[in-house]
């Protein structure tokens, strides 16, 4: 005897596995489509971090479930701490070295490393080291590159070290109050 699809959804729904609504979702055809692009399609941009980001997965390519964002931070970047009240960051370290702080203490995260801080979460995060770090951001849900965006914006007008960035920083994030809390 066969098995069929409609017997396994009908098992995993007598059992509390799946829901009804998921079970009828697993019988719409589905249309995903892949999302690429080589490294020359997507510019670097200069912002106050010390070097560049380059948003290589905007939020609304994916409805807003997340970003993906590579971040190149200058020696001696930091930020203040702060949370994400209603965002998860996940940080993979491509190149040099991303020092984290948070409830836990404050760690070193060489190249290789992976970084997850979930919503909530105090945090501050700085480069330390004399070689700028590359970090690889997810966001979840996305909506928060633009910041970055935002940031690029301020860095053609006004830079890191001015008597006005820090007034001009502040009042770019509290625009940003969904996703950042101080």
């Amino acid at each position: 005897m066969a098995i069929t699809r409609a017997a396994v959804v009908l098992v995993l729904v007598s059992m509390g596995v799946v829901s009804i609504a998921h079970a009828q979702a697993a019988k719409a055809p589905v249309t995903a489509t892949v999302t690429a692009k080589a490294a020359d399609e997507v510019p670097a941009v200069p912002y106050d971090a010390g070097s560049s980001y380059r948003l290589l997965v905007p939020g609304e390519a994916t409805g807003g479930q997340y970003a993906v964002i590579e971040l190149t931070e200058g020696p001696g970047y930091q930020t203040p701490w702060h949370r994400h009240d209603t965002m998860e960051e996940r940080y993979y370290v491509a190149e040099g070295t991303l020092t984290v702080s948070g409830a836990e203490g404050t760690r070193d995260f060489p190249a290789g490393s992976y970084i997850t801080i979930p919503a909530g979460a105090a945090h501050a995060q700085r480069n330390r080291t004399e070689q700028p770090v590359k970090l690889l951001l997810t966001i979840t849900p996305g909506g928060f590159e633009r910041f970055f965006i935002d940031r690029a914006g301020l860095y053609k007008t006004v830079k890191r070290g001015d008597p006005a960035f820090q007034d001009e920083m502040v009042k770019l994030a509290m625009r940003q109050g969904r996703w950042l809390q101080p």
